[in-house]
């Protein structure tokens, strides 16, 4: 469990999200930018050769990668959402929409996706002890260096 600083660190790190996510509420444009970029990042990461984002996130936690082709799915899953939301932002920028409904819809729909898969792996995977958002969010703060191990 992340203690001090290192809770601190990824607190920050998710108000930080919800104050960018707020200030992007009704520019459609950044939103679809947004969004691509990081349905991007997930997409690219399923090319032949590379390894899944969610599978490098994963062999941070204790418990290790679940078997088979599940985090593939779920990153794909993840691509999928974030490349949808950012198609949806920008046709209504191009039909000079307000995106206030969908920015809001989002992080709602995103958070339970996320709350969601934490339910299904517990069920698939039990061996792997009890997924939390909590160790999820640990096992992402290791994987790029926001967290520190324990000593």
């Amino acid at each position: 469990m992340p203690r001090g600083r290192s809770l601190l660190r990824l607190l920050l790190l998710a108000g930080a999200s919800v104050v960018l996510a707020v200030l992007l509420v009704g520019n459609p444009v950044a939103a679809a930018l947004g969004n691509a970029a990081v349905a991007l990042r997930f997409g690219l990461t399923l090319l032949p050769g590379r390894e899944p984002l969610i599978a490098h996130y994963s062999r941070f936690d204790w418990a290790g990668p679940p078997e088979g082709g599940y985090t593939r799915a779920l990153t794909l899953a993840w691509a999928l959402l974030l490349g949808g939301f950012a198609l949806a932002h920008a046709v209504l920028a191009a039909m000079g929409r307000s995106d206030v409904p969908l920015a809001i819809a989002e992080p709602l729909v995103c958070a339970l996706l996320f709350l969601g898969e934490h339910g299904l792996r517990n069920r698939r995977f039990p061996e792997h002890g009890r997924a939390t958002p909590l160790r999820t969010l640990r096992a992402i703060g290791l994987a790029h260096g926001l967290v520190r191990h324990a000593a």
